[in-house]
């Protein structure tokens, strides 16, 4: 990048901010920093001015050498309930062109809402209101048989084949497997992902007996997805790709909010498997 040039690429401008991508798009939907005119949605480019001086703002913050960003309390009431129609994926995408830019594909948008309709239970969301104006975070996770999964993690089938009449409701008793297809965080409230992953697991207390999770699987599409990952303490699934995981809730939780869930469980008469 030459110091004299008025605008930059995405890639460029995140490293002249010295944040993260989730962070530079969401100063791009603020305002705060300016696409070039005309420039076209998929090679945009920012206003070199305006990327300096949402960094200048934020080095005013500057803590222990890393970037404070302009966060809530961790304290403040969280309004989290599931993305059930139209208009919660929409507010949800809403939330993706935050973190991603130009970068998200509406291709898939109906795809999303029929997944909604059939299952309402699918994607659970941290609005900032009871009015649902906004996302701050959500997760998707997809109850699809086993055989699907590991299909995908392997490489065999891409998530976006999974078709509609293959993703259950939660009619039936018994069992279920569950594809974390996607987790998406506001860039200033990453930390209402773990309250947003214990309202999911309260929720599967509530089931038992009559429906339980036995294992959920991930990919690390990403850096963060892959801390996120190692929070919950999945485990490496290598035999099937370098980035397949999975966390068997029926093995003592390593994490706190696994235990928690687990001690849940157990008050109301669930034990955990044995080894051999």
């Amino acid at each position: 990048m030459s110091p004299t040039s008025e605008y930059v690429s995405s890639k460029q401008g995140i490293k002249l901010l010295g944040t993260n991508q989730g962070q530079f798009f969401y100063y791009v939907s603020k305002g705060d920093i300016e696409r070039e005119p005309g420039s076209p949605p998929r090679k945009s480019r920012y206003k070199v001015a305006s990327i300096l001086k949402v960094k200048s703002r934020l080095n005013r913050k500057r803590g222990g050498g890393e970037v404070v960003t302009e966060t809530e309390s961790e304290t403040a009431p969280l309004y989290v309930d599931w993305i059930e129609n139209m208009s919660d994926v929409l507010t949800s995408l809403k939330l993706d062109y935050q973190v991603y830019g130009d970068d998200v594909e509406l291709e898939g948008l109906a795809y999303y809402a029929e997944r909604v309709k059939k299952n309402p239970r699918v994607a659970l969301a941290v609005y900032d209101s009871p009015k649902r104006e906004n996302i701050l975070a959500y997760i998707s996770l997809l109850p699809v048989a086993e055989e699907i999964i590991l299909d995908i993690l392997s490489g065999k089938r891409h998530e976006t084949t999974i078709k509609t009449e293959e993703i259950e409701t939660y009619d039936r008793k018994g069992e279920y497997t569950l594809l974390a297809e996607s987790v998406v965080c506001h860039p200033e409230h990453t930390f209402k992902f773990m309250s947003l992953i214990n309202h999911f697991m309260n929720f599967w207390c509530e089931q038992y007996p009559d429906r339980y999770v036995t294992r959920i699987y991930a990919q690390a599409a990403s850096k963060q997805g892959d801390i996120l990952i190692q929070k919950l303490f999945f485990s490496p699934l290598y035999h099937l790709a370098k980035n397949a995981f999975v966390l068997d809730l029926e093995r003592p939780g390593a994490s706190r909010l696994i235990q928690r869930y687990q001690d849940c469980l157990q008050k109301k008469g669930w034990h955990m498997p044995e080894t051999d």
